[in-house]
C-alpha cells in the first residue's frame, strides 16, 4: 500500500511539458486579443487630454479678452503681456499646455477666439 501511494504521488508531482505549453499558448493568445484594447484606451486618453486643454486655453483667452479688449493673438500671451498691450492682469495660464497627439506643436487661436490644434502640415 505504502509503494502504491508513493508511485500515485511521484506522477502527480510535477506538470507535465504539455501542459506548460498549452498555458503559455493560452497566455499568449489572451495577450494577443486583449493588445489593440490598449491601444484604443490610449487614444481615448489623448482625446480627453486634447479637449481639457482647449477647453483651459479658451477659459483662459476669456479672461484675457476681458481684461484687454481683444482675444490674444497667440498662447504666449496669455503667459506674458504682449508688446503695446494695456491692461494686461496675467499670466492666465500656468504654462505652455502640449498637445497630446503631437509634442511638437501646439494650439493657435483663430480670428472669433477659439482655440484649434496646430496642424504639423
Amino acid at each position: 500500500m505504502r509503494r502504491l501511494n508513493y508511485v500515485i504521488r511521484r506522477n502527480y508531482a510535477g506538470f507535465v511539458l504539455w501542459e506548460l505549453l498549452i498555458v503559455l499558448f493560452l497566455m499568449g493568445l489572451i495577450l494577443t486579443l486583449s493588445a489593440p484594447h490598449f491601444g484604443s484606451a490610449s487614444n481615448h486618453v489623448r482625446k480627453h487630454v486634447n479637449r481639457v486643454n482647449i477647453q483651459k486655453i479658451e477659459g483662459a483667452a476669456q479672461l484675457y479678452r476681458i481684461d484687454v479688449g481683444t482675444y490674444p493673438l497667440s498662447v504666449s500671451d496669455l503667459l506674458e503681456s504682449p508688446r503695446g498691450v494695456s491692461h494686461w492682469q496675467g499670466p492666465y495660464l500656468d504654462e505652455i499646455l502640449i498637445n497630446p497627439f503631437d509634442s511638437e506643436q501646439g494650439y493657435e487661436f483663430d480670428l472669433s477666439g477659439r482655440v484649434k490644434n496646430v496642424s504639423g502640415n
